[in-house]
This record gives C-alpha cells, sequence and structure tokens, in this order.
C-alpha cells in the first residue's frame, strides 16, 4: 500500500495528512513556532497512523514560512525516503493565475483556487480563516483573478487587548446576542457578527461581478465559527489545502 503525505505550512499551525488512494485518513497540526520539536511529532504521527514510512512515495508541501519550511525539510529527510516535493518552486499549481504580479501570490491560496474550482466547481470564493484572512476568487472559466487579504479574526480580537487600555484579554467563541450585555461579548459580537457582515457584503459584490451562482467555501481554523455569523458561507471545507496538495501531487 502506498501512501502520500501532504503538509501545509502556515503562519500558526502546520497541517499535515496522510492520503491513501486519494482519501485523507489522518491528520495532525502542529504549531508552526515549535521548531525543535518537529522530527519528534512527525515521527510520533507517523506511528500513531502505524504507517510504514517505506511505503510513503510522495511529501508534497505548501508553505508560507520560508524558514519553517527549511527546518521542516531537514526533519523529514530523517523520517522519509520517498520524493518530496514543494509547491512554487517543484510543482506549478495548474490554474491560470491572473494576479498581476504572480509571484506575489501565496501558494496556499492558490492550492485552495484549484482544489474548490476541482471539488466544488466555478465561479466560486474561498474564504480562509486563518492568521491572516483571504478572499480568492475563481471565475466561470476556472482562472484565479486574485482577491483580498484582511487581518484574521483572532489577530483582530488579540489587537483589542494589546491596543488599548481597558479592554480584557478574550478567547474566541460563541456571541450569544448581537447586541452585547457586557465587555467580553461586545468584543466577542463585534468581531464575529462584524466579520460575518462584512464577509456577506463582499460575496454580494462578488456576485454582482461573477453572477448568482457563485458557491462561497470556507476554510481555515474558525471556518465552522464563522459559518454562523456569515448567511453567505454555504460550504465549510477544513481540509480545502490538504485536498488540493493530494490533486496536485505528482501520480
Amino acid at each position: 500500500m502506498s501512501y502520500l503525505i501532504a503538509i501545509d505550512i502556515g503562519n500558526t499551525n502546520i497541517t499535515v495528512g496522510i492520503f491513501e488512494k486519494g482519501h485523507l485518513i489522518q491528520k495532525t497540526k502542529m504549531p508552526t513556532k515549535e521548531h525543535p520539536l518537529y522530527e519528534r511529532r512527525l515521527k510520533s504521527f507517523i506511528e500513531r497512523c502505524e504507517l510504514n514510512t517505506k511505503n510513503v512515495e510522495e511529501t508534497i508541501i505548501s508553505s508560507v514560512v520560508p524558514l519553517a519550511l527549511r527546518r521542516l525539510l531537514h526533519a523529514l529527510k530523517k523520517i522519509v525516503k520517498g520524493n518530496v516535493s514543494i509547491i512554487g518552486k517543484d510543482i506549478k499549481v495548474p490554474i491560470n493565475n491572473r494576479y498581476r504580479i504572480k509571484k506575489e501570490v501565496g501558494q496556499d491560496r492558490l492550492v485552495n483556487a484549484f482544489a474548490a474550482k476541482v471539488i466544488y466547481g466555478s465561479p466560486c470564493v474561498i474564504i480562509d480563516f486563518g492568521t491572516a484572512m483571504t478572499f480568492d476568487i475563481v471565475s466561470k472559466r476556472g482562472q484565479y483573478l486574485g482577491g483580498l487579504i484582511l487581518p484574521g479574526i483572532e489577530i483582530s480580537l488579540a489587537s483589542l487587548y494589546e491596543k488599548t487600555a481597558l479592554l480584557p484579554k478574550v478567547k474566541l467563541k460563541d456571541a450569544p446576542y448581537i447586541i452585547g450585555k457586557d465587555t467580553k461579548n461586545s468584543m466577542r459580537g463585534g468581531i464575529l457578527f462584524g466579520f460575518g457582515t462584512m464577509c456577506d457584503g463582499l460575496v454580494s459584490r462578488y456576485r454582482k461581478i461573477l453572477g448568482k451562482s457563485i458557491k462561497v467555501i470556507a476554510t481555515g481554523g474558525n471556518a465552522s465559527l464563522m459559518k454562523k455569523y456569515a448567511k453567505s458561507i454555504k460550504i465549510v471545507d477544513k481540509d480545502l489545502t490538504l485536498k488540493g496538495l493530494n490533486l496536485i501531487a505528482p501520480g
């Protein structure tokens, strides 16, 4: 039995998925900043999956953190023997990129766009609720048109505490009502209802450009939470990037 390992290196977390015959069978996350623990965490994950590393034919990586990529490659060399491919260096995402300066687009954004197009169809909007929040747009013809980059939800919530004298540190969780009755729920509500309304407003504008049939796919760590506050989000796929890597992988 042969396996593929797909790795998405983000600013906050590294997500690792194992695919067997095109199906995601196991996944895990580890903090991007914990460089010294990469090898140990990868070994532990592979052991838990009872995976023989000799059966890993391909490892494919998308990264937006160059230092983490270098250190992860060093760890991988000690663990797996199969081919290792890096998106943007060894493999080009097979989507027509209409960005004006093509090299400026994060490879994860292109992977998400390609995955959404293949799995859900186009035109589509992909909203990634990561450390940074991104909107990526795929045309009816399947072209990557570009999108938007915003501060992420948790960054925005943390900045209220860090940049003000009296506002408290607040964990992100459901806001019970759009009229906050205390400071913490006012902050949560401001973030969640505010970002949700922004999503709906932007999607409404994209529909005017691309048509009413546009699909809206949310991914990233807070995608499920935000679906409650953004009526325009119809599909949540937290594994969109991993699935895209699997689709792009050689062979």
